[in-house]
């Protein structure tokens, strides 16, 4: 067992081996295979071939990864994870494959609560969405990082990958030219692998190289130098020299931008010369491309399209739309430059090809535009010839203007009808989008507090109450003294154990599952009342034949509430009143407490308040607060508890 539990863990680290060193692995490992009589050691084993040869061999990749299913049961976690390396297998050639796998993987890994299942749960999304991206569909890419991966790898308390899932939402970003935005999320990768302590990792000095283009492309050359001699120290002190082509590249195109031509050069060639001898062909791409900028602005054509094609060439590794464009436009122009009209024709005519829906709907529109403006022109001219005709062919040209005009208008009419629909159904988008991201977040916490809360009732309680149990029974052999000493501590224990199961049923009352939403709540408001705080409710009409999630999402919102004037108002009396009616839901509270400065500004709102409005939102619902300071404080909410979300 301790050998599994080793490769297991090894796994995770595998991929960093050095491909001259692999023929060692493999014959290695295979003596492992042959030998071991555990069948998990087996199937760990199976799964490192797997990985050894998915960038060499991908049939026997694929191979490897089917024959440790013979080695895991059905629906266990080992049977998931083989689900995800067949997955990796199959990710190079075959990507409907690879996406079919890695479903089935989170499918199967859904049912553990382990680190390392939430861990390859988050792995699997981000590969699943980088074959979307490798599509072409970029924004696919970003809700499946936003709403899946990073949760996951948050829930597994894994920094370093929430961190590389942030970097890559930034490269799209990148993609798209949106610098500041990208900026802003290498920003937040910086952030939280600094709070993990990762000051020497080379993940961080990833980081702050593209934190460095991010400012070049800005037109910020001059911010680039810092955060590139920060990562140069990392990878120094590390030892690390795969990340060194992208310095490179970085610290060239900081030189090109300052027109220091010479420094450029000799940056980017170190960085070529690096990734050519690591074989990393997409560094290799992109310093070619940076090489062929330094080169267009030396007027030296000649070598500006040799780097150029050699770009071309590669990209087709790696297809995406929006470099493809950029690529062919920037050949067209430098065979034009060399004279090669032709050839910087057939170039044009690829790049045309290639714009997608967007680029052609614009070109439309312009063209569209200027058919107008050439009609327009065309009538002036037209009544400007007619001025000298009979007053009826005056009137009928005037009749005929007004017809143009009453078109004209129409049809602006139309325009920003569809405008406006337009946006409004991006709205739309955005804010479903919004509320499946609350919603996630909503579920995670809940899943969290259920595990916590079972967790300390059971463990926690549990070992808590065996030690009670125990001091009990060493009291009976002790003298008088001793056994006062002792119900002493077994007080103080019992106080322990109240407080530990007071924590956990305010984490996931056990009324609300047991008896419903109006016990819950008069048990909340029960709990909560003091001699310094008294506490009134009035529950009235409670509907109890909501969907559980409903339920809880309302004990929360009151929760947070209560504990919201109970923390901070200083008040000494509370009023709450919940009520049903059709299908709203009414939730008031008051209190006579010291208010608040300026409730209309939410971006100074705590951060109950700000999870209280969450969930409002998402239920479909208003909240209005009403506080000045020294006068309380009355916050009113209606929400939905029917709809869409309910059946």
């Amino acid at each position: 067992m301790r050998t599994s539990v080793s490769i297991f863990f090894l796994i995770l680290n595998f991929t960093g081996y050095h491909a001259a060193a692999q023929d060692r692995h493999t014959d290695s490992l295979l003596e492992i295979l042959h030998t071991s009589e555990h069948d998990s050691t087996r199937a760990h084993t199976l799964w490192m071939l797997s990985d050894l040869w998915a960038d060499r061999d991908s049939a026997k990749a694929v191979d490897f990864a089917k024959r440790s299913f013979q080695y895991t049961e059905d629906k266990s976690l080992l049977r998931g994870l083989a689900h995800f390396y067949l997955a990796g297998a199959y990710y190079s050639y075959d990507r409907l494959k690879s996406q079919q796998e890695y479903m089935a993987a989170d499918t199967l890994l859904a049912r553990f609560t382990e680190t390392g299942a939430l861990q390859y749960r988050s792995r699997a999304w981000h590969n699943y969405g980088a074959l979307e991206q490798q599509m072409d569909n970029s924004s696919a890419f970003v809700n499946i990082l936003l709403t899946k991966a990073i949760p996951l790898a948050q829930a597994a308390g894994d920094g370093e990958r929430v961190a590389w899932n942030y970097m890559d939402i930034g490269a799209v970003f990148m993609n798209y030219k949106d610098y500041v935005k990208a900026g802003q999320y290498y920003q937040k990768a910086i952030a939280i692998l600094h709070n993990k302590q990762y000051n020497n990792r080379p993940v961080l000095a990833e980081c702050y190289i593209h934190q460095a283009k991010a400012y070049v492309l800005q037109g910020r050359p001059d911010a680039a130098d810092a955060p590139l001699q920060e990562s140069f120290r990392i990878l120094t002190s590390a030892g690390d020299s795969s990340y060194l082509p992208v310095y490179y590249l970085v610290r060239g195109m900081s030189h090109t931008r300052m027109h220091q031509w010479e420094e450029a050069q000799a940056a980017l060639n170190t960085g070529l010369s690096i990734a050519r001898k690591q074989r990393l062909a997409y560094d290799a791409i992109s310093l070619q491309y940076e090489l062929y900028e330094v080169y267009k602005h030396q007027h030296r054509f000649d070598k500006a399209k040799l780097a150029l094609e050699e770009v071309y060439n590669g990209y087709r590794e790696y297809p995406i739309a929006q470099n493809g464009r950029t690529i062919l436009y920037e050949l067209a122009q430098t065979e034009a430059a060399l004279g090669n009209h032709p050839a910087a024709f057939s170039r044009l005519m690829e790049y045309t090809q290639l714009s997608d829906s967007f680029f052609t709907q614009k070109t439309g529109k312009e063209i569209a535009d200027l058919e107008t403006k050439y009609r327009i022109a065309e009538n002036e001219r037209k009544l400007l010839r007619l001025q000298n005709r009979s007053q009826l062919q005056q009137l009928l040209l005037y009749f005929g203007g007004v017809v143009v005009a009453f078109l004209a208008a129409f049809f602006i009419y139309v325009y920003r009808q569809r405008k406006k629909r337009e946006a409004q159904r991006l709205y739309t988008m955005r804010q479903e989008q919004e509320i499946q991201i609350t919603r996630a977040q909503l579920e995670g916490e809940e899943r969290e507090r259920r595990r916590l809360a079972r967790d300390l009732h059971d463990g926690l309680g549990g070992m808590l109450a065996g030690v009670k149990l125990n001091l009990s029974a060493a009291s009976h052999h002790k003298n008088e003294r001793q056994q006062q000493d002792l119900e002493k501590v077994i007080g103080q224990l019992d106080d322990s154990v109240h407080e530990l199961r007071r924590i956990a049923r305010n984490m996931m009352p056990e009324a609300l599952l047991r008896s419903g939403l109006t016990r819950a709540l008069e048990d909340l408001c029960r709990s909560m009342d003091n001699q310094h705080m008294r506490i009134d409710y009035e529950l009235l009409n409670l509907p109890e034949n909501m969907p559980q999630q409903e339920k809880v999402d309302i004990y929360r919102i009151v929760q947070e509430l209560l504990a919201n004037a109970v923390r901070h108002s200083g008040a000494t009396d509370i009023f709450l009143q919940c009520s049903g009616r059709g299908e709203r839901f009414y939730i008031t509270i008051e209190d006579n407490g010291k208010g608040m400065p300026d409730p209309g500004r939410h971006n100074e709102e705590g951060l109950g308040l700000t999870n209280v409005r969450s969930r409002v939102s998402y239920l479909q619902g208003k909240m209005e607060l009403d506080s000045r300071p020294g006068n309380g404080t009355i916050i009113n909410i209606e929400i939905n508890v029917t709809g869409d979300k309910a059946l």
